[in-house]
């Protein structure tokens, strides 16, 4: 669905979480709708350049993690020390819709643009393309001029939404353009205000 979250702790002190594209693009939509094109399993490409690390989590925001692990698990969870098997006795809230604000386990959505397309040559002379979903170009879905309009306005939304609560510097960083995007500058802070001046208005 739209708003799943997968997130797989690589060590006590790294986790790797995979949000839906669909939901960073768009959090305002229903969470419990088909994300595009939601097969289980198909070719696909990866960039792993958009992987956003530095991300520096609060021990509350631990203690929510591994509250929703312990919520989450079929029949066994294990943690290193006695103590953290407890997780309910240390969240500041165990609501869902509250963990991080509602926001716990986003990405920094500034890192976060529109299109997404790949495109493969071959040795041989083949070719091959992904849309952002994973489409193939003659698959219904691959272009929706519709879906882009919105996910355009509502990712703008949600950009200016977090540097407000965040503040001008980003939350995380990504490898690409050398990884020096790292903070809105005076200018895009105002359009971000003018954003969110207009949605209140709505």
């Amino acid at each position: 669905m739209n708003a799943s979250h997968t997130y797989f702790p690589l060590s006590l002190n790294k986790l790797l979480i995979f949000t839906n594209l669909s939901w960073v693009r768009n959090p305002y939509q229903n969470e419990r709708t088909l994300r595009p094109n939601p097969n289980y399993f198909r070719a696909a490409m990866f960039n792993f350049q958009a992987i956003q690390i530095g991300r520096m989590l609060s021990e509350d925001e631990v203690w929510q993690i591994n509250y929703i692990t312990k919520r989450r698990a079929y029949r066994y969870i294990a943690a290193a020390e006695p103590e953290w098997l407890f997780p309910e006795k240390h969240v500041s809230t165990d609501h869902w819709s509250k963990l991080g604000e509602g926001y716990l386990l986003m990405p920094e959505p500034r890192l976060i643009h529109m299109g997404g397309e790949i495109f493969i040559g071959y040795d041989d002379g083949r070719s091959d393309a992904f849309g952002a979903y994973g489409h193939k170009p003659w698959q219904p879905g691959y272009k929706d001029e519709n879906r882009e309009h919105l996910e355009r306005e509502m990712l703008e939304r949600f950009q200016a939404e977090w540097a407000f609560k965040h503040g001008s510097k980003y939350t995380a960083y990504d490898v690409q353009f050398g990884g020096r995007v790292r903070e809105s500058g005076e200018k895009m802070m105002a359009h971000y205000a003018e954003v969110r001046k207009r949605y209140r208005r709505r």
